[in-house]
């Protein structure tokens, strides 16, 4: 069965339901995103409609956090798009250590991937730098993952030719050690990040950072919350430090250009003034 938009009274309605039960808030997300997660989630567990998907999560705990399951499903890789980690190599980091560089911030890191590619870069361009990247997100089966640092071996052979478009200098599978099915992060690239749950809907800032990325959260919040989470962001960072949104992401509807001025266009990185 297909959402659509026209569906999103009712929508809204599950939303606040859920949002009162578990403290989960979904209710200015992408009505898109929104419709599109909901409308996989009723064919897959053959449903019929809204109305049955809300009475069901009523009766059952177990299908509430199916739900909430679908609704944070990650999406993530290493050294996605390795350009922009290139250009965090090349400019970003020389730029920021000439100042100060010690915190960094990985907002929505899912299943950790992202956290784990700043990690190995850091490792590469600042060796013997003490630094410290929090990897944050809201949703706690996501962080076991990444805290557990094991992937599986086809993806991370998969990863390895966006590492070397990161222009990653060393060998990347040293990173790592392999069984016959998974891939388990070397303690040399855990031993700087830290995992936590965040919650950038509700949430507070908890800390000054000297680079923050936000790569392709913000697509799935509505106008109002991006605002909003915008406002985050750049209370978070000091003044200097640098954000970098993702690809699909334009700063110019979400917050004042006086607040930030262009580094790199195409990757999206931002300075705050």
């Amino acid at each position: 069965m297909d959402v659509d938009e026209g569906k999103f009274e009712e929508i809204a309605a599950l939303l606040q339901d859920i949002y009162m039960r578990t403290g989960a808030d979904y209710r200015d997300y992408s009505p898109t995103f929104l419709c599109r997660r909901f409308a996989a989630f009723l064919r897959k567990n053959r449903l019929s409609s809204l109305a049955e998907l809300h009475q069901i999560i009523l009766e059952s705990e177990e299908s509430l956090h199916e739900m909430l399951d679908a609704l944070s499903l990650p999406t993530t890789r290493m050294f996605r798009d390795g350009a922009v980690f290139r250009q965090i190599r090349q400019s970003v980091i020389p730029d920021l250590a000439a100042t100060r560089l010690e915190k960094i911030w990985s907002a929505g890191c899912s299943t950790g991937e992202e956290a784990y590619s700043l990690s190995i870069l850091f490792k590469e361009e600042m060796p013997g730098k003490k630094l410290v990247t929090f990897a944050t997100d809201h949703n706690e089966k996501s962080l076991r993952i990444a805290r557990k640092g094991i992937y599986s071996l086809r993806r991370m052979r998969a990863y390895t030719q966006a590492y070397l478009e990161s222009g990653g200098t060393g060998d990347f599978s040293s990173y790592y050690f392999a069984d016959q099915e998974n891939a388990i992060m070397d303690e040399s690239v855990k031993r700087d990040l830290v995992f936590a749950l965040h919650n950038l809907v509700t949430d507070s800032s908890f800390n000054e950072f000297d680079l923050i990325l936000c790569r392709n959260v913000l697509i799935y919040f509505n106008k109002k919350l991006q605002q909003q989470v915008m406002q985050l962001l750049f209370r978070s960072l000091r003044p200097g430090g640098i954000l970098v949104l993702g690809d699909k992401e334009s700063l110019r509807s979400m917050i004042s250009e006086s607040s930030f001025e262009e580094v790199d266009r195409y990757s999206r990185i931002f300075r705050k003034r």
